[in-house]
């Protein structure tokens, strides 16, 4: 099962680089912060303008070459796309839980 908890900070193993997924309610759009060594790092949607969760996901791999770090494995970009949707909450998130068969007690504790 998966640990919600830590979708808000996904630690990319292997290097010191951390990805945050955010969503700015007010803009209605989703980006992904980059911090390495505990310091910020980029933003990736700063430019973009990212209405679907997918899409920073898509293109993340060209960001983080531009930082000098590798690429997401299929996995990380799942569990991004996860923090993403955890983000934004409301419905998106629960039926996100509901197709992978989560309880949303799980989220809770």
């Amino acid at each position: 099962m998966f640990d919600f908890a830590t979708l808000d900070r996904l630690a990319l193993d292997g290097t010191d680089a951390v990805l945050r997924p955010v969503f700015d309610p007010r803009l209605r759009t989703f980006s992904v912060q980059l911090w390495e060594n505990g310091e910020p790092g980029g933003i990736h949607g700063l430019v973009e303008h990212f209405r679907y969760a997918d899409e920073p996901v898509e293109s993340v791999d060209a960001f983080l070459a531009e930082h000098g770090v590798r690429a997401v494995t299929d996995q990380e970009a799942a569990l991004l796309y996860a923090g993403l949707v955890q983000a934004k909450g409301g419905p998106d998130w629960a039926l996100l839980l509901m197709s992978i068969g989560a309880d949303e007690t799980a989220d809770q504790a």
